[in-house]
């Protein structure tokens, strides 16, 4: 079962930002099930991974669409990616190096950060985007 299930009310209006999300939410998901299978730390860190580096890839891009709108609250934006993408990573490395980490702190931070982000903060830009024509 899915920790996470994405729906419409996720939708920020934006096809491209919306179908990236559904992909963070497959990876979220598959983390949490490789957790609940009981893999490896070694496992987890390279799901970890590909979390981090797809997060890295939609954060890229929905903030070159924000600029592209000249959208004001872009750097506010910006700053709470670089502060999401310096947590995971330290997730990462605290499971690669079997530091004190807990896979299941790790999968709740991630799911409940994305919720909250795309409910509130990346809501927030839709209006602005679309009115700049990005759909």
């Amino acid at each position: 079962m899915d920790l996470v299930t994405w729906d419409k009310s996720y939708s920020v209006s934006v096809e491209c930002c919306d179908a990236e999300h559904r992909k963070l939410f497959f990876l979220l998901n598959a983390l949490h099930e490789a957790m609940k299978a009981g893999h490896s730390r070694a496992i987890l860190a390279g799901t970890v991974h590909d979390l981090e580096k797809y997060t890295e890839t939609h954060f890229r891009a929905e903030e070159a669409l924000m600029q592209r709108a000249q959208y004001p609250k872009l750097p506010e934006h910006r700053l709470e990616h670089q502060k999401f993408v310096a947590q995971v990573k330290q997730f990462r490395h605290d499971l690669e190096t079997g530091g004190t980490c807990d896979p299941n702190a790790v999968v709740m931070f991630v799911g409940d950060w994305l919720a909250k982000h795309i409910m509130q903060t990346d809501k927030m830009y839709s209006n602005h985007l679309n009115s700049h024509g990005i759909n």
